[in-house]
């Protein structure tokens, strides 16, 4: 019987997905940083690009990823602005919070709600932070 598929970022199975989405493209695609990834999570995703200003911030934040939680908050010494207040916020709650201890975790993009992404250092989970500093872990999904 093959493996159920989840969304690794609302964390959907395939067969709830496809109860709800009749007909149409794929239900789970897999995304280039090897998530799983369902058409409603898809459309978040994407930053629409409008002018330079935005073009500038994708490659601000895109120079983040695959940086370390810990590296982020500390050794990169970054500025406490947008665009990159969003994720020294997500990177210090997911680093040096007293539950977690997750500094190597890296970075892997941000919605456009303000949501990090966040991939585990042996590839075998994904965090997620929203703005308001909760997080969400997926285990056992090797991304």
């Amino acid at each position: 019987m093959p493996e159920q598929l989840y969304c690794d970022f609302c964390g959907r199975s395939e067969k709830e997905l496809a109860e709800k989405i009749l007909g149409g493209s794929p239900i789970l695609e897999l995304d280039a940083d090897g998530l799983w990834v369902c058409r409603d999570c898809r459309a978040r995703l994407v930053l629409p690009v409008v002018g330079d200003e935005a073009e500038e911030l994708d490659e601000e934040l895109n120079a983040l990823v695959g940086k370390s939680a810990g590296a982020i908050c500390h050794t990169l010494n970054l500025p406490y602005e947008p665009p990159y207040q969003t994720v020294i916020d997500a990177a210090a709650k997911i680093a040096y919070d007293e539950d977690r201890y997750m500094s190597a975790w890296s970075f892997v993009t941000q919605w456009l709600d303000g949501t990090t992404v966040w991939r585990a250092e042996d590839g075998d989970g994904v965090a997620f932070v929203s703005p308001d500093g909760s997080v969400r872990l997926q285990p056992g999904y090797a991304v």
